[in-house]
Formats: C-alpha cells, structure tokens, sequence
C-alpha cells in the first residue's frame, strides 16, 4: 500500500512538472512551435516518459490550458465568502485577475493562444476560448442582473452589454501589454472597474 502511496505521488510530481514545462514553452514558442521532446527535456525526463502521462500535444496542451485556470481562480480565492453586493466582490475578483496576470507573463500569453485563432492553434483550443468567454461572460450578466433584482444595482443597466465590455477591456488590455510590457494594464482596470462601481451600483442612504 506504501508503495502505491509513493507511486501515485511521484507519477503526480512528475505530471505537474511536466505540465510547467508545457506551460512556458508553449506561451514562449506557441502550439506548433512546441515539441513533446523539448517538453520532456525541459521537464527533465524522456519523451516515453512524458507520453505515459500524456498520449499526445493535444493532451499536454488541453491540462495546460486548465491548470492555468486552477492557478488563476486559486490564486483570487474566487470561491471565498464576501458580505455586500455581489457585483462588488465580482469586480474586486476582476482586478484581481488582471493583476496576476500582470505578474505572470506566461499565464496570459497562453491564454491567448486560444483567443487569436490562427493555424498555429489547435481547433479544441480555439473552442476552450469561446467557452471560456461565454462561460465569463454569462456569470457576469448573470452577477448584474442579480443585484438589479436586489434593488444593488441601476434598473437601467444592461448586464450582457456590461459583461461583454469588461471582457473586451480585459482581453484589449492583456494585448496592449502584451505587446509593451510598460503598459499597466492592472491600472488600467482598475480605473475601468472603479467607474463601473460609481456608475452601477446603487448607493443606500
């Protein structure tokens, strides 16, 4: 039993070792210009090695796209209980978000590999995008219009219309900075973000 303990622990090393390694070549060199050899020499391992713990590229990159989501969302503490407006709390985790991203060059770039849609990403990708923005993109209208029920928020807003100017500023800004890392895109939002609490919510007197 000790020894499969032992196992399952080394094959999980193992597994996210490899997976950081895909992470920073893949945002370094992109899809096409990633090899599984380089992978598992920058990982330290042999390419058999790295294919018992992923069956192709497609693989290593469908886990890397995920944990850069698991390392985003942990390291907002998105889940973590909040007293107010929800759509305060929602803005906080989007300034957050931006912020990490700031101090994480290689989390955005690939993140980006999705968004961009060239020959050089694969269509599942380009798919974990889409899905990743509606998905964004439906919880934030959906956080609005809760708080327009709750009496929080402006009876007049229209909360797809918002979510979907939040993305579009987010996504504009982690390209501005892409581009010219000199750009504060994490001041940039929060400037965005600290219009949308004047101008949204509702103050109680």
């Amino acid at each position: 039993m000790a020894r499969t303990r032992d196992a399952e622990q080394t094959g999980a090393a193992r597994r996210a070792k490899i997976v950081t390694a895909a992470l920073s070549l893949f945002a370094t060199h992109g899809y096409r210009g990633t090899s599984l050899a380089a992978v598992a020499d920058t990982a330290g391992i042999t390419r058999s090695g790295l294919l018992h713990h992923f069956s192709s590229k497609e693989a290593l990159l469908a886990a890397t796209l995920a944990e850069r989501d698991e390392q985003s969302f942990d390291a907002v503490e998105i889940g973590r209980d909040y007293e107010g407006p929800a759509l305060l709390r929602a803005l906080e985790i989007i300034d957050d978000l931006v912020d990490r991203n700031q101090r994480n060059r290689e989390l955005t770039r690939l993140a980006h590999l999705g968004n961009l849609g060239g020959e050089d990403t694969p269509q599942f990708a380009r798919d974990w995008a889409q899905k990743r923005i509606r998905a964004f993109r439906e919880n934030l209208a959906g956080v609005i219009a809760a708080g327009i029920a709750a009496g929080d928020v402006r009876a007049d807003v229209d909360p797809v219309a918002v979510a979907g100017i939040v993305i579009a500023a987010m996504s504009g800004l982690e390209e501005q900075w892409l581009q010219d890392e000199s750009f504060d895109m994490a001041g940039a939002m929060r400037t965005l973000t600290a219009v949308l609490r004047r101008d949204l919510l509702i103050t109680r007197r």
